[in-house]
């Protein structure tokens, strides 16, 4: 880790950690005040002046879209900005050809927004949704998924990082034997982008989803969904409304339905709607700006160090039990804690009540989720540590 990278006074401009110890961004970020300030002022502007503002702020959708697109090296035409990683999941798979009895696979620990629009499918389309198990063994993993899929598999979704156990999975090699089957693949990087260094043209996912109110601590309600190129036209729209065509619609041809005919805007902007609030996407790119002034390197090895150094302590911690693979090659910024005899939930709610600590309890396996931030400091891993230990001591 760089050693300007100085998380005094990264923290100070967070104030909210005065009053919390915040161990999850893996569910939502906090926005610097710095970076809250000029999101603000933009967003107030719009707000006073409608549509005069909005003509001198409207580069910032753009803009938006060629950063978004730089960190994860994609092209800004491949990038649309979403409401939330939910968002493009359902864009995605509500716009593919499905056909009743195609297979849709995906992972067996996803977050709703895969499983639910994955089983939304199979109650209004027919589509069979079945599902492979990730394990800390990569090469389990790929084994399990190459198992699962069969001749009616027509689409593969899933995290690229789970949201319950913080296991990073294989994902070049499990695209790879996908795309060997002429299967296209969506790749969930809710819980990637903004914390681990992602290259979408090197993972070779089809589409790429994600969340920037998360690691990138971007407005709440802002998402990613980046399409390949060569896959925005395998994609027909189920949503559609001003910025969806080309230009040239022909308006004089309405009276003649037969004589109407449209090309699809250029680029995955073409999922964009309708009205946008600039605003937001000023806001994410403020974030975005904030983050790389402190260095991407700097904030992935802060992040890792802290981690790794999380998950050796608390493996000192007679009655915790650590659910998360101990190799950072096959991890992430995310740890699954339990404590024994103790449910995930009844733990995490000791932390928020007893402790003022932010994170969230998982379903299966049972436990509860910490996210090491791009602020995180000892201190904060001290003081959650301090709390299991109480909490396994006194069950």
């Amino acid at each position: 880790m760089a050693a300007s990278y100085d998380v005094v006074a990264i923290r100070s401009d967070l104030p909210a950690l005065r009053d919390v110890t915040y161990l999850n961004f893996g569910t939502e970020g906090v926005m610097a005040e710095s970076v809250l300030a000029k999101y603000f002022e933009v967003l107030g502007r719009f707000e006073r002046y409608g549509h005069y503002e909005r003509m001198r702020i409207v580069e910032h959708m753009q803009a938006c879209r060629e950063r978004v697109g730089k960190i994860v090296k994609a092209y800004a035409s491949e990038v649309s900005i979403t409401r939330n990683g939910t968002d493009g999941v359902s864009i995605v798979l509500g716009s593919f050809p499905f056909q009743e009895g195609d297979e849709l696979l995906i992972g067996g620990e996803e977050h709703p927004a895969i499983v639910y629009p994955a089983f939304a499918l199979q109650k209004t389309r027919g589509v069979i949704v079945r599902r492979f198990p990730f394990h800390h063994d990569p090469s389990q993993t790929l084994r399990a998924f190459a198992a699962a899929l069969t001749p009616k598999t027509r689409f593969v979704a899933f995290s690229h990082v789970s949201c319950e156990t913080g296991i990073r999975n294989p994902a070049k090699a499990i695209i790879s034997i996908a795309h060997a089957r002429g299967v296209p693949v969506l790749l969930d990087g809710a819980q990637t982008i903004g914390c681990l260094d992602i290259d979408f043209p090197d993972l070779g996912a089809d589409f790429l989803t994600g969340s920037a109110h998360k690691w990138l601590c971007g407005p709440k309600g802002t998402g990613i969904l980046v399409i390949r190129t060569d896959k925005l036209d395998s994609l027909t729209p189920a949503y559609v409304g001003g910025g969806s065509f080309a230009e040239g619609f022909p308006w004089d041809k309405l009276g003649e339905p037969a004589s109407v005919t449209f090309e699809w805007a250029p680029g995955a902007a073409r999922f964009e709607y309708g009205m946008r609030n600039p605003a937001t996407y000023a806001g994410l790119n403020f974030a975005i700006d904030h983050l790389d002034s402190l260095g991407w390197k700097s904030i992935h090895s802060h992040q890792r160090s802290m981690t790794e150094d999380l998950k050796r302590r608390l493996g000192a911690v007679p009655g915790i039990r650590i659910q998360t693979p101990m190799s950072w090659s096959d991890s992430s910024p995310i740890v699954n804690v339990a404590v024994e005899g103790v449910r995930g939930r009844d733990v995490s709610q000791k932390l928020w009540n007893d402790y003022a600590i932010v994170q969230r309890a998982v379903r299966d396996p049972d436990g509860v989720r910490i996210s090491t931030g791009y602020c995180t400091t000892t201190a904060d891993h001290d003081r959650l540590i301090q709390a299991l230990t109480v909490i396994a001591r006194t069950n």
